[in-house]
């Protein structure tokens, strides 16, 4: 008889030789050659691997996902439903085209200005570049007031204050629902940029200055300006709790800062150079939360976690288009386009990417609805839904 090794080999073992021959004689088999398991055994033993797997499965990760609910064509201009929607809209805009739809995807108006349009989530105003005359509609289109002035008018996220900015960008004024001047404040510098939630309002100024206003149009808090060769406020955002702000400015070097509430005054979270160089207003905003912020870099994106402080980037080809927050606040997208292609990055908090995708589009619009993403290109309109699974 042979015993085989580990090695693959096989040797003869001459006791093993003598116990095969005595077993052959007495016409006896070993017991542990003779003995089988019963069947059962093995499928009750199959059972209880699968009853195990069934309750207390392997704890999978949660996979984010972007689904498209709908995506519809543009309808035509001067489109109406001629009544007030059941439903929350939110704005849209491709350069000159502008509108509102709801959730799901009913268009309430759709229209196109002569020069720009200040729009917010409860009317807009469309005005010509030398007006002075401006009418305040709602989002089927239908007037809601007039004003009369010399600048050019600019609406609250929510649409609840009216502001006309002077021609010459050096003050603004809030105007009431009637048209009578709330206050008025000018400034010894251009206005760059201007942010409003709720009731702060956040000025830019030409000099490098960022001035945060109260609900009566004082100054409360100056934010000199930074350690930049050129100082110029390119962007400026608050949070809609305003327990922070930030600004975006500088030429050689740009810089980040951005500030906390502490009592009645702010504290530096960050003031930090980044590799941009930026020569115009660039795209800046905090989440729903103020869990982040987001704003334009060199190539794409950069996100800043004001908790860490940490800043990570998002890659993105051309100029960016848009900034959203999908997932009700939860997740930041970011889209870029340079006129033939566009980007689309779903991001976390911390930057890390969740889904990044490529397509064809000359014009890109980000926007938010039903908190989730708002997105319309080259005459679609589309809601994504994002989520984990």
């Amino acid at each position: 008889m042979r015993i085989a090794v580990e090695s693959g080999s096989v040797i003869d073992n001459p006791l093993v030789h003598e116990y095969d021959v005595a077993c052959q004689r007495s016409g006896k088999v070993a017991s542990s050659l003779k003995k089988r398991r019963p069947a059962g055994i093995f499928f009750a033993a199959l059972l209880v691997i699968i009853l195990y797997f069934l309750f207390f499965p392997y704890p999978a990760g949660r996979e984010l996902v972007a689904r498209p609910v709908w995506a519809e064509p543009l309808p035509a201009l001067g489109s109406t439903t001629g009544s007030a929607p059941t439903t929350p809209v939110a704005p849209f805009q491709l350069d000159a085209v502008f509108g509102f739809v709801s959730g799901n995807g009913s268009v309430s108006y759709i229209g196109s200005t002569p020069y720009r349009v200040a729009l917010s989530e409860s009317g807009f105003v469309s005005f010509s570049r030398l007006s002075t005359d401006w009418i305040l509609r709602d989002v089927t289109g239908a007037r809601v007031t007039s004003f009369s002035g010399s600048g050019y008018p600019l609406l609250s996220p929510e649409g609840s204050r009216f502001f006309n900015v002077k021609t010459d960008l050096s003050g603004i004024t809030e105007l009431d629902r009637s048209g009578e001047v709330v206050w008025s404040r000018d400034f010894p510098a251009m206005m760059t940029s201007a942010a409003i939630r709720g009731d702060a309002v956040v000025v830019g100024l030409l000099d490098g200055t960022l001035l945060l206003l109260n609900r009566q149009g004082s100054p409360v808090f100056t934010d000199p300006p930074g350690p930049a060769r050129i100082p110029v406020i390119m962007g400026a955002a608050v949070a809609n709790d305003g327990s922070l702000i930030a600004s975006l400015g500088g030429i050689d070097p740009q810089y980040l800062s951005v500030l906390r509430r502490r009592g009645s005054g702010f504290q530096p979270v960050a003031r930090q150079a980044v590799a941009s160089d930026f020569r115009r207003e660039v795209r800046i905003a905090f989440s729903p939360d103020a869990r982040f912020l987001v704003f334009e870099a060199k190539d794409g994106a950069d996100i800043f976690d004001p908790a860490a402080p940490r800043l990570s980037a998002v890659g993105l080809r051309g100029a960016l288009a848009g900034i959203a927050f999908p997932g009700a606040g939860r997740y930041a997208a970011v889209a870029g386009e340079d006129g033939i292609h566009a980007d689309l990055a779903i991001v976390s908090p911390s930057g890390v990417p969740l889904v990044h995708e490529s397509f064809s589009a000359a014009r890109l619009f980000l926007g938010s609805v039903d908190g989730q993403l708002l997105l319309a290109w080259d005459g679609m309109l589309a809601r994504i839904d994002v989520g984990a699974l």
